[in-house]
């Protein structure tokens, strides 16, 4: 995804620029507590077909601040991600100009790549900011409370990725963090997962981290699951609340496996979700 055109929306004083991680690999037999033929009738794909997701971050920009929100995957994941830095770098960001790292949750292709290969900061100088929730589960849980082994790896890269920013960690509820940047917590993909909204010139972004992870899916079907959900109704919950609250707003939305550049507008018709990308 290297060398992909960045998009940008300006909101009041800030702008927040979209940039790409790279391309995550998945299918859709990862859907739970769905019938498997319903799935494959709505995408058209087989279940071990390939799906490949964007992963995207975005940073924003203005009043002294540059927040990065969500950190991508680093060098964990294979290839085709980790390319957050050096498409920051490309783009003329530098690295340890960074202020903030807004996590919307901490999972691997959202906060590992908070370190490099060797286990330091790629940021710095930046404040990491995540809900409480969070952190709790991922990073001061021990290792014997995970559920299954895919959560344990989890937990083990978490605590890692921490590590080098142990004073610069900042542990939140739903807030105002940064003026015009708030915080709401939708929980259920994870313990603590959250949105980010930043307002300005009249108008509101919402960046909302993995509410929608295969929207040929899950637009149709919100009530459709991932083995990646740590509670998987509660995840269903927020997403409905998210979709039509956005819907309702008029909300600008980003999301993280959005096609790249992950902006658009949730619009409801005929019973259905549609989100009209930019």
């Amino acid at each position: 995804m290297t060398g992909q055109a960045n998009a940008s929306i300006k909101m009041g004083d800030y702008t927040v620029t979209a940039f790409s991680d790279g391309i995550f690999q998945t299918t859709i037999d990862v859907t739970i507590g769905v019938d498997k033929e319903m799935t494959q009738k709505i995408s058209g794909k087989g279940l071990n077909d390939p799906v490949f997701l964007a992963v995207n971050a975005f940073l924003i920009e203005g009043r002294g601040v540059r927040a990065l929100v969500d950190a991508g995957s680093g060098d964990t994941m294979g290839p085709a991600l980790g390319k957050l830095p050096e498409n920051l770098v490309a783009a003329g960001k530098s690295l340890d100009s960074i202020t903030h790292v807004l996590l919307t949750h901490i999972h691997p292709d959202h906060s590992n790549g908070l370190i490099d290969g060797a286990g330091n900061a790629w940021f710095p100088k930046a404040e990491v900011v995540v809900q409480d929730a969070e952190y709790k589960f991922w990073v001061e849980r021990d290792l014997s409370e995970a559920a299954h082994d895919r959560q344990r790896g989890n937990m083990v890269r978490a605590k890692a990725s921490v590590v080098p920013y142990a004073k610069q960690i900042t542990r939140i509820s739903n807030c105002e963090f940064l003026p015009g940047i708030h915080a709401q917590m939708s929980p259920g993909h994870t313990p603590g997962h959250n949105a980010w909204i930043v307002e300005g010139g009249g108008e509101s972004l919402m960046i909302w981290g993995d509410t929608i992870h295969m929207d040929f899916l899950q637009l149709q079907r919100p009530d459709i699951a991932f083995i990646f959900d740590t509670d998987p109704q509660q995840a269903v919950r927020s997403r409905m609340l998210l979709l039509d609250q956005t819907a309702a707003d008029r909300t600008r939305i980003a999301g993280m496996h959005l096609d790249f550049p992950g902006f658009g507008y949730v619009k409801r018709r005929d019973g259905r979700y549609f989100i009209e990308q930019e």
